[in-house]
């Protein structure tokens, strides 16, 4: 019955996908009290103006605790946009929302990347026009405008992190990612398989956030289950994860690299709670002891609720970890792009 169930759904939701159905974590009963809790904790970090944005930079916190705060309301595996709308219109301070400071944020200069964010993360998760973002009511802004206006002849839209953004963006917003982009993410891959955080090929540092995200980028890109540049990204995933489940960052186990892994393997087509995707990309690990990853990241909630991060040692505590934990253990918005269902 539980099987039958999984494939109706994989019927509905097939058109939002290259192909076939995501492995989500809503039929892990494990993960909503952890959701729960979390959630309650990052919403009771909101400030005075609606935003999220503790750590002080502008942009880089709320849109995550958006998508989070979102998945906190989802009653079904299938993606509910008015239920997350509705869910953040009703986190306020001082009479604002998350909504109100995006709109703030949208109305000042914005940076292709910071565009592709908020198409990602905001306008297009709680059902909002990207193309006339604009939450309270004033002054519309064409999020894709300013998206397209920061194209660059060689394929990238500024920083590697803004193009990655930017590819899976354009995946939502025109369905293709332009093949310029997708040379220029190919073309910024290290030796190694993986991405770092400049784009630089020529690197050999290990960036697990950056490498996942090309990894769905390329995705977005609807490249096939046997692309040279995914399977390298994949093996790179798969050679760093640790015995713990997680991954790492600067040394020391990280809920971010560690979500945004599990969403890099999602996207593959894979349930990131198996050993499959690991001994499908490197096949000589079978039979080797697997570590679930979203068991690791339960495993790092407080009892104040917050997913705890090395990045703790740094106060005021930041949202960041909490927001991408959840996105992580829910996997109901993102990834948005995926392959079919691979199994072993």
């Amino acid at each position: 019955m539980q099987r039958s169930r999984k494939l109706l759904l994989c019927a509905l939701v097939a058109a939002l996908a290259v192909a076939g159905c995501k492995n989500t974590g809503f039929n892990d009963s494990a993960n909503p009290p952890v959701i729960t809790k979390a959630v309650t904790w990052l919403t009771g970090q909101q400030l005075a103006d609606g935003s999220f944005e503790v750590a002080g930079f502008a942009g880089f916190e709320t849109p995550d605790a958006i998508v989070a705060i979102g998945e906190g309301a989802q009653t079904s595996a299938a993606w509910d946009s008015t239920k997350a709308r509705n869910a953040v219109l009703a986190v306020t301070k001082n009479g604002k929302s998350a909504l109100d400071a995006m709109d703030d944020f949208a109305d000042g200069t914005l940076s292709a990347g910071q565009a592709a964010k908020l198409i990602v993360l905001v306008a297009t998760p709680l059902g909002l026009s990207p193309t006339a973002f604009n939450p309270q009511g004033d002054t519309s802004r064409n999020l894709v405008t300013v998206l397209n206006q920061g194209a660059q002849l060689n394929g990238s839209y500024g920083a590697f992190n803004a193009t990655l953004y930017a590819a899976i963006a354009k995946r939502q917003t025109s369905g293709t990612v332009p093949a310029a982009t997708v040379t220029f993410i190919r073309n910024a891959q290290q030796a190694n398989g993986g991405w770092n955080f400049s784009g630089d090929p020529t690197g050999t540092d290990l960036d697990i956030d950056t490498t996942a995200l090309a990894v769905q980028a390329l995705v977005a890109a609807e490249v096939t289950p046997t692309d040279a540049n995914l399977i390298a990204g994949l093996q790179l995933l798969a050679d760093q994860q640790t015995a713990s489940g997680g991954w790492q960052s600067f040394g020391s186990n990280d809920p971010n690299s560690t979500a945004t892994a599990i969403m890099a393997v999602t996207s593959a087509g894979f349930d990131p709670t198996k050993a499959c995707w690991r001994d499908t990309v490197r096949p000589a690990k079978q039979g080797t002891a697997y570590a679930n990853p979203v068991g690791w990241l339960r495993t790092q909630q407080a009892q104040d609720g917050h997913i705890t991060s090395p990045n703790d040692s740094f106060p005021p505590v930041n949202t960041f970890a909490t927001s991408q934990s959840i996105e992580a253990l829910a996997r109901g918005w993102l990834p948005v792009a995926w392959l079919a269902p691979r199994s072993c």
